[in-house]
């Protein structure tokens, strides 16, 4: 007998099992057609002992302690740095669009207060805003 029966022990289920049974102190049986909790963002190793994502890669990002150091309870961290490098008359640069993309592209040193300078004038007036260009002009 268990108090809570959670069908799916993808991210929202698993968390909410562990969360029932560790605040409430409430039985739940967690059920899942999959053999492992997780969802897709399940490792494992394979034949020859490496670790692999079964279901392609996972990133997690947030901007939130408070949610990191819930999941550190139950997993390790592993660093990476993901960058987007967009090639642009033969030069390779950080995209979305920052502040070192203008100057590498341009060949300028400019601070945040000068970009914003730099970005009003070249400023074009476009009436009818209708694609993700226009938002860029």
């Amino acid at each position: 007998m268990f108090d809570w029966l959670i069908v799916g022990a993808g991210f929202a289920g698993s968390v909410l099992a562990e969360r029932i049974a560790s605040q409430r102190h409430e039985s739940v049986l967690l059920v899942d057609r999959r053999s492992h909790v997780g969802g897709n963002a399940y490792d494992c190793y394979n034949e020859a002992g490496i670790l692999i994502h079964r279901y392609g890669p996972h990133i997690f990002h947030t901007n939130s302690q408070s949610i990191v150091d819930y999941l550190s309870q139950f997993t390790q961290w592993r660093t990476y740095e993901h960058r987007v490098l967009a090639a642009v008359d033969g030069k390779l640069l950080p995209i979305p669009i920052n502040l070192d993309t203008i100057n590498r592209l341009y060949g300028l040193e400019l601070n945040s207060a000068q970009l914003e300078e730099f970005f009003a004038s070249r400023r074009e007036t476009v009436e009818d805003v209708r694609t993700a260009e226009d938002v860029v002009v």
